[in-house]
């Protein structure tokens, strides 16, 4: 994945740090990068994936008065006015009085960020869930909050409730609407609750068998119940031993038996929901060797890339991280892994499932990575950076 910043002249690269022992100081923080970061390869700039993603202008809590802008200038050094220490790289200064402050301080004391509203567009979003109108902002890693709907770790855009503090969703998971229809149960429509549909116990899914503490989507015919995270999958891959598509799971929460081989599994297995149909992601006849519309060498499905990357990379498709021990798709050459799951679907129609009511579909269109080995550093520091830092 490929950025332009506002700080830098030259594209950032999205990648993933090599030797999380050392890391890498980022330009914007002086702090260092353990895992993702942008790097530019012409010169070695880095900047963590927050850091990149933090406004040119904003309100913050410390600075009520006036509003504070994102400022970057490598030559310079600056006393924070919040710690009163030194540093150096990206810090917040307010244009009509003396106050800055450093990145560090700026997240630790603003648990979430007012985005600047855009020209015909809306921050506001009243959700069917809550009496309170809900407003966009910036959640920042650092307030380690979860989102009511799907119960995972927040970290950008969301939707919160500036009135009772209550309500905070993903913007994504704020926009499912309120009916959908789904191919892990095509037989009926599923309605969006947000608690539990039984009034004598929790919901579970019948996708990843998780007790669900969110949100869910809920068939009241079959009591077939679809935490948030199972809802945005989408069956992908055709098995020679099976009618429907499969659709991967890195984690179920029961243990099922592999249709192929018999034996137990419950990681990195492909699952037809509706027929419980199960079968490990090694059981499974995947080519030796693919070719890959946005990469130029062919890939060689590998095992385990545990001995190349032992903190795993992402997957060049879909952006997740591709775990050591899971069967991926490589290019030795260039540090480039796609998951078997995100090669095989390109050729296969589009199966996501249709939703209903007035929410807006998720954006699903393809993001293209940027191919290794356009661009390159001479000097020294440049090559270090090369090696502690791969392509997605």
């Amino acid at each position: 994945m490929e950025i332009s910043h506002v700080s830098h002249e030259h594209p950032l690269t999205l990648c993933m740090t090599e030797d999380k022992d050392v890391g890498e100081p980022c330009n914007g923080c002086s702090k260092p990068i353990f895992d993702l970061g942008y790097v530019c390869y012409d010169c070695g700039f880095l900047l963590h994936k927050n850091c990149a993603k933090l406004p040119p202008k904003v309100h913050h809590r410390l600075h009520p008065k006036h509003p504070l802008t994102l400022h970057f200038d490598s030559s310079e050094t600056f006393e924070c006015s919040v710690c009163n220490e030194t540093g150096s790289g990206f810090a917040f200064l307010c244009g009509k009085c003396q106050f800055i402050m450093d990145v560090t301080c700026f997240l630790r004391n603003q648990p979430y960020l007012d985005l600047p509203p855009l020209e015909g567009k809306t921050r506001k979003l009243q959700h069917f869930s809550h009496d309170h109108t809900l407003t966009l902002c910036y959640i920042t890693q650092q307030s380690e909050r979860n989102c009511e709907g799907c119960e995972q770790q927040i970290s950008g855009p969301a939707y919160c409730c500036k009135d009772c503090d209550k309500l905070t969703l993903h913007k994504s998971c704020a926009q499912w609407p309120s009916q959908v229809e789904h191919p892990f149960h095509p037989a009926h429509s599923l309605t969006l609750f947000t608690e539990s549909p039984y009034p004598a116990g929790t919901a579970r899914c019948d996708a990843c068998r998780k007790t669900i503490r969110g949100f869910v989507y809920h068939c009241d015919k079959c009591s077939f119940d679809l935490d948030l995270v199972c809802a945005s999958l989408t069956p992908s891959l055709k098995h020679e031993k099976h009618d429907h598509l499969l659709t991967f799971f890195e984690k179920i929460y029961d243990q099922v038996s592999c249709d192929s081989c018999g034996k137990p599994c419950r990681n990195n297995l492909y699952r037809c929901v509706s027929c419980k149909f199960n079968v490990h992601s090694t059981c499974v006849p995947f080519p030796i060797t693919v070719e890959h519309r946005h990469h130029p060498h062919s890939l060689t499905l590998e095992d385990s890339i545990a001995g190349e990357h032992s903190s795993g990379i992402c997957c060049a498709s879909c952006e997740k991280k591709i775990s050591p021990k899971a069967r991926a798709y490589y290019c030795a050459e260039c540090c480039y892994g796609v998951h078997p799951e995100c090669v095989v679907p390109e050729e296969q129609p589009d199966r996501a499932p249709t939703r209903r009511g007035k929410g807006p579909r998720k954006d699903r269109s393809n993001r293209r990575s940027a191919e290794p080995g356009q661009r390159g550093g001479t000097d020294e520091d440049t090559s270090m950076r090369r090696k502690l830092f791969q392509h997605t």
